[in-house]
């Protein structure tokens, strides 16, 4: 209980005090991208978002956008990283990964295919099963976005240096 009222104090203050994530204001880079995956891939909304509010256009095809950025595959996991004097799973590793391209619509390679990867930590509370859920799908959550700001960084260098669109 102590910790989400910490945590719910930090947030409030950080609010307080005019702070905001990072963004990115791309249009002076590319007007419209296009976004495809082969699979349901676990950062596909949260990278259309991203681009969203980074004042990108979502194109109807990959013909009419600036870029394509292609989501070939992503893998989430779970992990015990330590014991309990029970032998329960006392923390937990939580790891998210994307492999992903950006071509130009011509098919062109701008950014090589790679792996992203972000990991987390979380403790096991036994004591609040759902406080512990939530704090799983908070970091996770955090997790896609800072995949979705590294994609747009990546982006962003290549375009912003004078690659093709």
């Amino acid at each position: 209980m102590v910790r989400v009222v910490a945590v719910a104090a930090v947030v409030v203050a950080l609010g307080a005090c005019g702070f905001q994530l990072r963004g990115w204001d791309m249009v002076a880079v590319i007007d419209s991208a296009y976004v495809t995956s082969d699979q349901h891939n676990l950062l596909e909304q949260a990278l259309r978002a991203g681009l969203r509010q980074a004042g990108v256009r979502e194109a109807a095809t990959a013909g009419e956008a600036d870029v394509v950025v292609r989501l070939l595959d992503s893998r989430s996991d779970r992990r015990s990283v330590t014991v309990s004097e029970q032998a329960r799973a006392a923390e937990y590793e939580t790891t998210l990964a994307v492999l992903y391209e950006v071509t130009d619509p011509q098919g062109r390679e701008l950014v090589r295919a790679q792996w992203l990867e972000r990991a987390r930590v979380f403790r096991v509370d036994r004591d609040n099963v759902v406080g512990t859920r939530e704090e799983q799908v908070l970091l996770e959550r955090e997790m896609q976005n800072d995949l979705v700001q590294q994609i747009l960084r990546s982006i962003n260098a290549v375009l912003g240096s004078g690659g093709a669109a």
